[in-house]
């Protein structure tokens, strides 16, 4: 495992830098048969294992270049604080907009035993904190869809705006759902945290 320090630590939940050793639980989370797949964009199709193998070996190429860990990293591992070397989950970015340095978030919990118990909002919440840090990055946001209460609580909860509701244009298990869109900005995020207002 690398001794890297960790990214952030906050209420038992720790992000971490990918390692080789995260490589073959990270192949077994993402096979199409894991339950997370349900709600992490369920409207589409889950990587067959072809596409999982590719995923893993582009991730591997990264780590062992190092491009991995030159910030602002990309990806990360959630981990929990007491067992710093396992994986029940990961946060990433893309740009939507590389020229405004617009970035889209995500947040995967794949461990259900550990789902529902805050995972996922502190996870999110040092990601945020940590792309404000180390970028200058104006806003960040998220999308999800409005069956997935869950996420839609993790934006509530750290100060995110519903900023856009896309009325039925998810199709989930033959049920319609909106699709919706969760942001922050630089100076709301400072605010809040200076505030000690996040929860």
């Amino acid at each position: 495992m690398t001794s890297d320090p960790p990214i952030g630590e906050s209420r038992g939940i720790l992000l971490r830098h990918f390692t080789l050793e995260d490589l073959p639980g990270y192949r077994a989370w993402l096979q199409p048969d894991q339950e997370w797949h349900l709600w992490n964009g369920p409207y589409g199709a889950p990587m067959d294992s072809a596409q999982v193998d590719l995923r893993v070996e582009r991730l591997r190429g990264l780590i062992e270049d190092g491009t991995l860990r030159l910030p602002p990293i990309e990806r990360a591992v959630v981990a929990m604080a007491d067992d710093p070397e396992g994986l029940v989950g990961m946060v990433s970015w893309h740009w939507e907009a590389e020229e405004s340095d617009w970035r889209r978030m995500g947040v995967s919990v794949f461990d259900p035993d550990v789902r529902g118990r805050g995972t996922g909002t502190e996870a999110l919440r040092i990601w945020t904190d940590y792309l404000f840090e180390n970028t200058e990055v104006v806003r960040l946001d998220f999308s999800t869809w409005s069956g997935n209460t869950r996420m839609l609580g993790v934006g509530h909860r750290l100060g995110f705006v519903e900023e856009a509701r896309f009325r039925e244009a998810r199709e989930v298990r033959g049920e319609r759902y909106d699709s919706v869109v969760m942001g922050m900005l630089r100076r709301d995020w400072l605010a809040r945290r200076d505030h000690s207002t996040l929860v």
